[in-house]
């Protein structure tokens, strides 16, 4: 999985030993799950070839983690798809739209 860190409204990306503890604590937790992982998978559809997104914020509340599908296989599924994307809270991935916990692929 390709992992993509930004930063929290076009501020320079600080490094590593300089963000929040909760955020450290959260992206290491965060890799460690999508390790050797290339996507998603709900009860009712399969991404694959998805991103780890990681933006950057001041603390963990203005901090997300996110896997995000290609942006071509979201518009080839445009009328298919329920679940955008999947986000990172408490320790699991959840889909965005069904609320349910997702099972990495």
């Amino acid at each position: 999985m390709k992992i993509i860190y930004k930063s929290y409204m076009a501020r320079p990306l600080k490094p590593f030993g300089e963000w929040d503890w909760e955020v450290r604590e959260a992206v290491k937790t965060a890799l460690a799950l999508v390790e050797g992982k290339n996507g998603f998978k709900t009860h009712s559809e399969i991404w694959r070839r998805c991103n780890l997104v990681i933006t950057v914020g001041h603390n963990i509340y203005t901090t997300s983690i996110e896997i995000q599908p290609p942006e071509q296989d979201v518009i080839r599924r445009r009328s298919n798809w329920h679940n955008g994307y999947a986000y990172y809270c408490n320790g699991v991935f959840w889909a965005n739209m069904s609320r349910v916990k997702v099972e990495l692929v």
